[in-house]
């Protein structure tokens, strides 16, 4: 059973999608990064959902969540915002999955709340200071039309982003691109690009080697955003984890793969 709620973090109002289990002893969170939101877990939701809990967040400044400046969009503050939500559902502690930023969320919960944290995997995530990326940096003050932040630059993003892009349905790619398609919604990307910091990554590097709880990390063998080379960084620097590389796959792992992502992430869940 699905419940979409928006629950109140402080300042803002965060959208969050909960396949509640009553069955289930676990509940893994689902964190994803920029242009999307929690519909990029769709495809992979349905293997999750027979034995966990499943929430899936809209980041502030994402999705059906509330925008804000970008000063409240780093990715500290939206590990906040989630603990936040974790909270007024007592939840005491999750399983966290992440990608591209919400890797970056994810490193940043296992590093300063251990407590709160049973296991994370992070799928082609930012980390160390590979990131933000040009093109995400590009739109920030864009002197080419290809740079300006719309729905068409989102679209473009996906697919390129993408092994397989005719798994982007029409139905999913407006999911992606409708949440900015406003008169406010080019300024709001902006100020998503606006808000990330590659610090806000580096600064955990010296505390990489303190993660205690089980990480893996997986990464598309063709990633052309975030190469697979940091996945295997993350996986040297934190102790006992799990680097698998992904076969016929870009940055959008859990689009071009989501069946394989599925079975990595139940095979990672059951250790």
């Amino acid at each position: 059973m699905m419940e979409e709620r928006k629950i109140n973090v402080g300042n803002y109002h965060m959208n969050v999608r909960f396949f509640n289990n009553p069955n289930a002893r676990d509940v893994v969170v689902l964190v994803h990064g920029i242009p999307t939101n929690s519909h990029l877990w769709d495809y992979v939701i349905p293997y999750l959902e027979k034995n966990y809990a499943v929430l899936a967040v809209d980041m502030i400044g994402y999705g059906k969540s509330d925008r804000g400046p970008y000063y409240d969009l780093t990715l500290p503050k939206q590990a906040n915002y989630i603990l936040n939500v974790l909270d007024q559902l007592n939840i005491p502690s999750a399983h966290f999955v992440g990608h591209d930023l919400g890797g970056g969320v994810v490193q940043i919960l296992a590093v300063t709340q251990p407590t709160r944290v049973k296991s994370i995997v992070v799928i082609d995530g930012v980390c160390y200071a590979n990131w933000p990326l040009p093109k995400v940096v590009s739109i920030r003050y864009p002197v080419a039309e290809e740079f300006v932040p719309s729905p068409l630059f989102i679209e473009r993003m996906l697919i390129e982003g993408m092994y397989y892009p005719s798994n982007l349905s029409p139905e999913l790619l407006k999911k992606f691109t409708m949440p900015f398609a406003t008169k406010s919604g080019p300024e709001e990307l902006q100020q998503a690009s606006l808000a990330l910091n590659h610090h806000q990554t580096e600064d955990l590097v010296p505390y990489l080697n303190t993660i205690k709880c089980p990480a893996t990390f997986l990464w598309g063998q063709h990633d052309r955003y975030l190469v697979p080379y940091w996945g295997l960084m993350l996986h040297k620097a934190v102790p006992q984890s799990v680097f698998k590389l992904i076969p016929n796959a870009s940055h959008y792992l859990m689009l071009d793969q989501p069946s394989l992502v599925g079975k990595e992430l139940l095979a990672h869940l059951s250790k």
